[in-house]
This record gives C-alpha cells, sequence and structure tokens, in this order.
C-alpha cells in the first residue's frame, strides 16, 4: 500500500476518531451494582464503549469461563482500542441476529461485530462499514446424512433451520424453493434440531457452522462443503452514524495493514479449525 494512502487514512482516522469517541463516552461510567446475589461487581472506570457480540458461535464470538472470545471479538477490540479504550473500558453484550438492530437503536449497544451481514435491508436500519470478513454460506448435516445432502438443491423437500433475523433465509428460498424454512432463536437452538432429527439441515455462515460442528458437533454432524452463497461481514453503528461508520472503516484498514487481522484468523483456525477463503480474504 502507498504512503500517500496510509497518510491520507492517518490523517482521516485522526480527525475522525477524537469526535466519534467523544460522542461514544455518554455511553456510561464507572460505578458499582449488585448482581442477583446480592455480590458487588465493579463496573469499568472512567467513560465505556458498549459492543454487540455473539455468544454462541464457537470461533467468531462465544461466551466461555466468563469472557468473550473469538475473531468477531478480536476485531471489536481492535476497534475499541483504535477509537481509545482500554480494555477495561469495553463492556461486550450479547446479541443475536433478532435482536441486534433493536440493541443499537435503544443505544444499548454502541456498534454490533457479531457476523453481521452488509445488505441493503440492514443498510436501511442500521449504517455498516467494513466488510472484515467475506464468507460462504453452506450446511450443517448429520454424518450420517452426507451422502444424500451434498449442497443446497437436495434440500428441497426437506427441512432447513435457521437463525431468526439471520441473512441466508432468502439464499435458501431462492436456491431451494421447496425446503420448510424451521426458524430457531440461536445457532444451539439449531443445532439441537439437527441432532435430534427435527430438522434435516442448518444454513449459516461456513465460519459458524464450523465453529458448530468442532465445538459442540461431537462428530455427529459435518460442512457439506458446498457453498451457494457469500457474507461480508461488517461492524454496525447507529443508523445515520456515519462519523464513527468511517472512522471505523479505517481503523479495519490499518488491521490488515498492520497483520493483526491475519494473526486474528491464525487464532480462529486454531479454535475451530476454520481457514478463509483466501480468494476473498482478506477484504479490499
Amino acid at each position: 500500500m502507498n504512503n500517500t494512502k496510509i497518510s491520507r487514512r492517518s490523517f482521516l482516522a485522526a480527525a475522525g476518531i477524537a469526535g466519534a469517541a467523544a460522542a461514544l463516552t455518554a455511553c456510561g461510567s464507572s460505578s458499582s451494582r449488585d448482581d442477583a446475589n446480592g455480590v458487588s461487581i465493579r463496573q469499568p472506570e472512567g467513560p465505556t464503549v458498549s459492543i454487540g457480540v455473539a455468544s454462541d458461535q464457537p470461533g467468531l464470538g462465544v461466551w466461555h469461563n466468563g469472557g468473550y472470545s473469538g475473531f468477531d471479538v478480536d476485531v471489536a477490540r481492535y476497534v475499541a482500542k483504535a477509537l481509545g479504550y482500554a480494555d477495561k473500558q469495553i463492556v461486550f453484550k450479547p446479541v443475536t441476529p433478532r435482536s441486534r438492530v433493536s440493541m443499537l437503536e435503544s443505544a444499548q449497544v454502541d456498534m454490533v461485530v457479531s457476523s453481521f451481514g452488509i445488505t441493503e435491508r440492514h443498510e436501511s436500519a442500521v449504517t455498516m462499514t467494513g466488510p472484515y470478513l467475506i464468507v460462504r454460506q453452506d450446511l450443517l448435516v448429520r454424518a450420517a446424512d452426507a451422502g444424500d445432502i451434498t449442497g443446497i438443491k437436495d434440500m428441497n423437500g426437506r427441512k432447513a433451520c435457521v437463525v431468526a433475523g439471520s441473512d441466508v433465509t432468502d439464499a435458501v428460498r431462492s436456491q431451494a424453493p421447496k425446503a420448510s424454512i424451521e426458524e430457531r432463536d440461536d445457532y444451539g437452538q439449531c443445532l439441537t434440531s439437527l441432532l435430534i432429527g427435527d430438522v434435516d439441515a442448518v444454513a449459516a455462515g461456513d465460519a459458524i457452522l464450523t465453529g458448530l460442528a468442532t465445538v459442540k458437533g461431537n462428530g455427529y454432524v459435518q460442512v457439506v462443503g458446498a457453498p451457494f452463497g457469500e457474507e461480508r461481514y461488517g461492524i454496525a453503528v447507529k443508523h445515520g452514524n456515519t462519523q464513527l461508520a468511517d472512522s471505523i472503516g479505517d481503523i479495519l484498514s490499518d488491521m490488515i495493514d498492520d497483520g493483526t487481522w491475519r494473526q486474528a484468523v491464525r487464532g480462529m483456525r486454531r479454535q475451530i479449525s476454520y481457514t478463509v477463503d483466501s480468494k476473498l480474504n482478506p477484504p479490499d
């Protein structure tokens, strides 16, 4: 990347981040509160930034041992630090595909980094920047059915589970019009429905499916490996907050340029054995 582009980006980021960070400082400051059991919980010191992440997507965003981890969480943390927030000022909150827009609109979170596809439908409700990762849409099936379900066309006459609010539903409907679509609230419910035989496949981005198969599938499920679409994961902020979105876009470019993005990708591969498509990634 040439020095002119880097200098321009650095100038724009410096000009925008101060204003963007200032807008975020209204989100909260330090305090103490009691949890449901009456135990005092110390809140982060100073201004905080609230970021919506997934809690049920191994490799991308998952809650485990009292904290969040995964590729999306690594991206979110990098962005927050570039905006001027220390680790103790970053507050992660769980979101689902169904809840993420409403949580932005109600200011429960300042941004969402949770396998959120950049689409016209989403951009009418929120302001998005990125992408920071491009994945393929695929199917997760029972290992015993892998010989019968080899692609999306084989879902005609069968049941596919999707998480309500996810981006894959339209693709399934267009490419397998005779498939029945069952909606669930989260990916754990979809996986359970698959394992007990209520549905024949789970449809989602292949990174999500690989994480489910590796961490929770116990060898009983596998990814088909016949992609039928793409999803461009971006970061969402409240609709109209273009200053913050522009600053985040510059930060994502810096993350790719300085090697941190590839480091996070390697971490995801170690966690769930997922390899990003090098023809699509890193995103341009």
